[in-house]
């Protein structure tokens, strides 16, 4: 286990463990280590003028080299695994980069951009949504997936934890790690052909792991670039870590609009490129039939009144496609796809009535100790169960034992060595990390989650109105119920305004300033990104030239105590 003690902006968040116990090496399913072979760190030749730089973060680097210039396709995850991208491309030309495309709004897909552009101003292609999904991570959704991600890739595993991330060999970030995207240019809603340093390329929207999702074909090279929506493992129709529901209907409809190219080269931005139209043709139609093997019969189940639990033990794919090595189940399983398919039709509740108002976790957990006899009886069933090989119910008694056990040393051991168990026997990289990180959680205290560098450049790039509009979801409701109360924001640079309102437990921003406000804050803009984003401390700021506080300081100080920082 990595132990790493991290701040969360100015607030250390949790500490490391002092625990010196060692423990066997962890055990691997050996087709998980196989699958690794993908990864191994190459630039393939596609054909010529294109190369695809394969395992020097989780997603590859595509590189097309034009008459006077570079495209890149897609960025990585971080500057400095950009950079070791670029130096690798610098062996093969040395053009200046003249445009990025992203493919979609993934972290591993364009934080890296800045290296690329190597401090010059260069257009950057992306779908029109892109930079509203980007943002949604940093400013609306961030502490949360960040925790839940660093726990799928298996970021604090050692490497006997991490084999690989089944689209890659890992995701590459730590605190050292710098993240720096550039805000898209030119943005597109369908398609857009664009000509850059003498390469022809159309930019098609093709949602499917994202709803931003573009593919980009090279006609003249007969070269497809899938972006995320083919890799070799079955799909994440659904990922673990939670993002927005994945269409799968739309899905395999972009595949079908990749196999009409009849391409003879296929780029996806994870794992190897392909050549050979029949190869890919063949392969794309696999694929994309697998996708709708699993939506049609969760449908067609979900129509007869059964709910995800019954479902997924009927929906299995055919002989045919379960055994193709472009579907196994790598990063996606057929298991979770069941489950998303059905709640983006229906929604979280699956038909059964018992789950409309389920019993508190405590009640529930008081009266599964009681049937079984008692607290102590419940933590005899649960040993034996993982005794006899029965992790799973082990670990889901361990639910229970939490509860009315929440002291007993012995429970959180019991519930690693279920974590554990189950890790070690999966061959699906997001549930084996995630397994394993819980236990070393449960171990070790791990703190959820860590802050990468985010140079001042990138939070200029980004619009005021993404911080102003993040901060209702940070009010901390149960203190303002009876609040109702207003402050003001104004930035002297570019002279914009917002109202910052409380009214009973709901906040609210508008643009402009209003009458009677508590006080209103004045700075500029760079000055409130750097706070909001944890670079700066607010107090030291305002205390400071860099603010200046119009009305009551105090009020303005208590105002803001309602709302927690990041």
């Amino acid at each position: 286990m990595r132990h790493l003690c991290l701040l969360l902006t100015a607030v250390l968040l949790g500490g490391c463990g002092d625990d010196t116990a060692t423990t066997a090496p962890l055990r691997s399913p050996e087709g998980l280590h196989a699958h690794s072979e993908l990864f191994e760190r190459e630039v393939v030749e596609v054909t010529e003028g294109v190369h695809v730089a394969v395992g020097f973060g989780l997603a590859n680097s595509i590189m097309i080299e034009g008459e006077d210039g570079l495209i890149i396709i897609d960025t990585l995850e971080s500057v400095e695994g950009a950079e070791t991208v670029l130096q690798a491309f610098r062996a093969i030309s040395d053009k200046p980069v003249a445009a990025i495309i992203y493919t979609h709004n993934h972290t591993d897909h364009v934080f890296g951009a800045a290296a690329f552009a190597e401090g010059r101003d260069i257009p950057v292609y992306a779908h029109d949504s892109t930079a509203y999904y980007i943002n949604r991570v940093i400013n609306v959704v961030q502490p949360i997936i960040t925790t839940r991600s660093m726990r799928m890739f298996g970021n604090h595993l050692e490497e006997d934890g991490l084999v690989n991330a089944g689209i890659g060999k890992a995701l590459l970030l730590t605190p050292d790690h710098t993240l720096n995207a550039l805000p898209p240019t030119h943005t597109f809603a369908d398609r857009m052909n664009v000509s850059i340093a003498g390469v022809e390329l159309e930019l098609v929207h093709a949602p499917g792991e994202t709803n931003d999702q573009i593919m980009v074909w090279y006609p003249a090279k007969r070269v497809v670039f899938s972006g995320d929506n083919i890799y070799e493992t079955f799909p994440n129709l659904y990922t673990i870590r939670g993002t927005p529901h994945r269409d799968v209907l739309q899905w395999a409809n972009s595949l079908d609009q990749m196999r009409a190219l009849h391409a003879e080269h296929l780029v996806p931005s994870h794992t190897r490129p392909v050549s050979g139209a029949d190869t890919i043709t063949a392969l794309l139609t696999d694929y994309r039939d697998a996708i709708r093997f699993v939506h049609d019969q969760t449908v067609r189940y979900m129509n007869h009144g059964l709910t995800p639990n019954d479902i997924i033990q009927r929906v299995t794919l055919p002989p045919h496609l379960a055994g193709h090595p472009w579907l196994q189940e790598y990063y996606g399983t057929v298991a979770w796809s069941v489950r998303s398919i059905f709640d983006g039709y229906l929604g979280w509740f699956d038909g059964n009535p018992a789950h409309l108002q389920p019993l508190p976790p405590a009640q529930k957990a008081a009266a599964m100790a009681d049937l079984a006899g008692g607290a102590q009886a419940l933590l005899e069933r649960a040993v034996a169960a993982q005794e006899n090989g029965e992790a799973q119910w082990a670990l889901e008694l361990t639910d229970y034992l939490l509860v009315v056990l929440p002291d007993d040393p012995r429970v959180t051991d019991l519930r690693a060595a279920a974590l554990r168990t189950l890790g070690e026997a999966e061959s699906n990289p997001n549930a084996r990390h995630y397994y394993l990180t819980m236990a070393e959680e449960l171990r070790d205290g791990l703190v959820p989650g860590f802050r990468m560098k985010t140079p001042p450049a990138f939070l200029a790039s980004l619009p005021i109105e993404n911080y102003m509009h993040t901060m209702p979801i940070l009010l901390k409701a149960e203190e303002t119920l009876d609040v109702e109360a207003h402050i003001g924001f104004r930035f002297t640079d570019t002279g914009k305004a917002f109202t910052l309102a409380i009214r009973r437990g709901v906040a609210s921003v508008s643009e402009g300033e209003t009458d009677d406000a508590t006080a209103t804050l004045v700075t500029q803009e760079q000055v409130w990104k750097e706070v909001a984003a944890g670079e700066r401390n607010f107090l030291l700021t305002v205390a400071g030239s860099d603010m200046a506080v119009e009305g009551s300081r105090a009020g303005l100080l208590r105002f803001l105590s309602y709302f927690e920082t990041r």
